[in-house]
């Protein structure tokens, strides 16, 4: 199920999703040592281009590609940056086009050996793959009953659909697709919401695509319940600073 592709979704993921991309990007270029701006990069899985957007940092030609036509609609427009649709597995570039290619919070969806395969193929030789995530941690700074209202009370009303989490990121699973892990970190990003900009957040997760679109609940019930269960944290209706988790995985192609 594609849980990017509806009207709603993308209009709440364009206006919800927290945009922390010119940090991790930061931490690409002062990994890659770059002192100069790339010639070409691909984002994939670029949703409505805030990660696509912050290459133009570090690349003078970007492009993006999603499987999504709503997501790419909301895309914000640049003249340097070239959106299509397609799939992570299948792009629509010839070999050895790109020196970076990037993907945020979207690794999970993938079939991730055919992307490291295509990925090879579209990369230059010792180019790089990143991939990144930010993701949702439940640490709200100063409200320690948060980390516990969110696995207990969020995650059980909605279940997070399942993902490809359990690929193995190892040097000997990569080799065969001519890559190489060369370093990971982690780290977190504070975001400051309101109330209402959390509950607009997490009504762009996928956890509550997947019961609208099952046809269970609509946005409206669960804009009231979070609302509402959101009101004891919110003390005074003062904006509150939450981490957020982030990943970032350097692949570089082996020759």
């Amino acid at each position: 199920m594609n849980y990017f592709d509806h009207k709603n979704a993308a209009e709440r993921y364009s206006q919800g999703r927290p945009d922390f991309h010119n940090n991790t990007i930061a931490r690409i270029k002062t990994h890659l040592q770059l002192d100069h701006q790339l010639e070409r990069a691909l984002d994939v899985a670029c949703g409505t281009g805030l990660s696509t957007k912050a290459l133009l940092e570090i690349a003078t030609n970007v492009y993006g590609t999603d499987i999504s036509e709503e997501m790419l609609k909301r895309a914000l427009a640049q003249d340097q940056i070239n959106y299509s649709i397609a799939t992570a597995e299948n792009q629509p570039f010839g070999e050895g086009e790109f020196n970076l290619i990037t993907v945020c919070s979207g690794v999970h969806w993938f079939d991730i050996d055919k992307f490291l395969v295509e990925a090879n193929r579209l990369l230059t030789k010792r180019g790089w793959l990143v991939l990144y995530d930010n993701f949702f941690i439940s640490e709200m700074q100063g409200v320690a009953g948060f980390s516990t209202w969110y696995p207990e009370v969020y995650l059980k009303k909605f279940p997070a659909p399942k993902r490809n989490n359990s690929y193995q990121w190892s040097n000997e699973q990569l080799f065969s697709k001519n890559f190489i892990l060369e370093k990971e970190e982690e780290f977190k990003n504070p975001i400051v919401y309101t109330k209402e900009e959390l509950v607009l957040y997490f009504t762009t997760q996928s956890n509550i695509t997947a019961v609208i679109e099952a046809g269970t609940t609509t946005y409206q019930e669960v804009e009231e319940w979070l609302t509402n269960e959101l009101t004891q944290f919110f003390s005074n209706d003062h904006p509150k600073t939450i981490n957020f988790g982030n990943w970032i995985k350097y692949l570089r192609r082996i020759n």
